[in-house]
């Protein structure tokens, strides 16, 4: 009966420190992706001026134009 209780009480004490410890890890995580998102977006208001609109595309890297290939009438064939 004693060895019970104190087994229990081990169990106990070893669940309540790894729920504990995984609650200040995710407080922890949560904070830090909070922190990231702020200073995102304080660098991203500094870099752009109210009303800026960018527009950013795929350049060529070659001088060589393209061959979109030929544009072919269509025919009906009886």
């Amino acid at each position: 009966m004693f060895f019970r209780n104190l087994l229990l009480l081990l169990v106990a004490y070893l669940l309540w420190r790894f729920i504990s410890k995984a609650w200040r890890f995710r407080k922890l995580v949560i904070n830090q992706r909070d922190e990231f998102l702020n200073q995102t977006r304080a660098a991203e208001k500094q870099t752009r001026q109210e009303g800026e609109i960018n527009i950013t595309g795929k350049q060529k890297s070659d001088g060589k134009p393209s061959d979109d290939g030929t544009y072919v009438d269509f025919e009906e064939v009886d």
